[in-house]
């Protein structure tokens, strides 16, 4: 076998790989011998039927089943011989119109992508932001205030009328003195004008207003109003207020707290602060992560394998089309969509292909590795967090699952990355940035 390696980019290469005529033919050899014994052929015993007759009948099934297996064998042979190892996807140049023939050498040429050479710099030590990780009382208020901001009801008030209230009462239309047209028991919202009224003017008119009081605005009589004789022209409005309602939240006390199953206000702030407590926690923990990732990605200088990025890309757009079809969007509005989003999907590729390699090189510099009891751990984690009362699910259920949908990998690279950030952070320096 032939092989040359050629450079087409910083994480790209090209190999021609010639197979000579002898290892050709003799693999076709191979191939017939092994179908000799396998066709079977009334009036022929196993290994007897002529070499012709099987290559009349089974000829080109024979020579395509020995391309590919031609083209993968060498393929990784060429490989283990030039230490290469392929990622992402493998383009074979041409394979349709390649042929096996007998006794004629096979020349194929490859194009794959190669993992990226790069330098990081050492992973302990870097600084990370400092975060409160325990609730405070201004947060349990807040988290209180936004809870019974959910919670607001249209309720009557005694005081005026303030921007955003609703007016429950009736309006007559007026023509000079004389009425036009009545509506009753109608309800009003300030911020809604009357058809025909100028908005500010209709909204300072009922502001400040109480119920029992009467207030008056100018309108000009719409095209479509009731009364066709007045159409266009100027005329007013006079509306009787009879009560004032206001969206209002409730009261933050114990009907509050067990109208959401707690006991009292104080067994419903202890579960706020406990909640609030473990998003700090959670949040905090991610942006010092995220900070030690982005302090190493700013050191690095890494060229990316274009394979990667693509298929990253259109795994991206795949699931974000599949999401939007299943939302009854049309595929004319798909496509639009997608075609929309195709720059920012190449961005995030980038970025995921980039964090996946700088997880691998934290990972290599601090030995860091998935062992089969971190495998064992997680699967039951899973089982544990599927299972009910009705189904309970098994670790070799997990793996079954995981194994049949070619997941296995998928699990061990969370894991690996879940050890590097939590590696990252233990051995990181705490600096309080906020400080002055």
């Amino acid at each position: 076998m032939e092989v040359q390696v050629a450079e087409t980019g910083p994480c790209s290469r090209s190999l021609q790989i010639t197979i000579p005529p002898d290892k050709v033919q003799e693999h076709l050899e191979g191939m017939y011998a092994s179908a000799s014994q396998q066709v079977q052929i009334k009036g022929f015993r196993p290994g007897k039927v002529p070499r012709a007759m099987i290559e009349k009948l089974h000829g080109p099934a024979i020579l395509a089943e020995a391309k590919e297996q031609l083209l993968n064998r060498y393929f990784g042979e060429a490989c283990r011989e030039n230490e290469i190892k392929p990622i992402g996807n493998i383009k074979v140049d041409d394979i349709e119109k390649l042929e096996v023939k007998k006794n004629t050498e096979l020349a194929f040429t490859v194009q794959i992508d190669v993992k990226p050479e790069f330098e990081i710099p050492s992973a302990k030590g870097i600084e990370v932001p400092a975060f409160e990780d325990e609730a405070n009382d201004d947060d349990i208020d807040n988290a209180l205030k936004e809870i019974a901001h959910q919670k607001r009801k249209i309720q009557p008030t005694e005081g005026a009328v303030e921007d955003g209230d609703f007016i429950k009462c009736d309006y007559t239309f007026r023509d000079g003195d004389n009425d036009v047209h009545t509506r009753t028991g109608v309800q009003l919202n300030t911020r809604i004008p009357i058809n025909g009224v100028e908005p500010d003017a209709y909204t300072d008119a009922l502001v400040g207003g109480k119920a029992g009081e009467t207030r008056e605005m100018a309108i000009k009589f719409p095209d479509n109003f009731e009364k066709e004789d007045v159409r266009g022209k100027d005329g007013t409005v006079k509306v009787t207020m009879h009560e004032v309602l206001r969206v209002s939240p409730p009261p933050i006390d114990d009907e509050l707290a067990k109208g959401m199953e707690f006991e009292s206000i104080d067994k419903l702030k202890e579960d706020l602060r406990a909640r609030i407590t473990g998003e700090k926690q959670r949040l905090g923990v991610q942006r010092q992560e995220e900070a030690a990732l982005d302090f190493i990605s700013s050191k690095v200088d890494m060229p990316l394998p274009p394979s990667l990025i693509e298929e990253q890309k259109q795994a991206s757009l795949g699931t974000f089309g599949h999401r939007m079809k299943e939302q009854g969007m049309s595929d004319e509005e798909i496509q639009k969509k997608l075609e929309e989003s195709k720059d920012e999907a190449h961005q995030d590729a980038e970025r995921r292909v980039k964090l996946f390699f700088m997880i691998e090189a934290v990972a290599a510099q601090q030995q860091l590795s998935v062992e089969q009891a971190d495998m064992e751990a997680e699967l039951t984690n899973i089982a544990a967090a599927n299972s009910s009362p009705e189904q309970q699910i098994t670790p070799a259920q997990v793996h079954q699952h995981l194994e049949q949908e070619n997941r296995l990998g998928e699990l061990r690279l969370s894991l690996l990355e879940r050890k590097v950030r939590d590696f990252l952070r233990e051995n990181a320096k705490i600096v309080d940035k906020t400080a002055s």
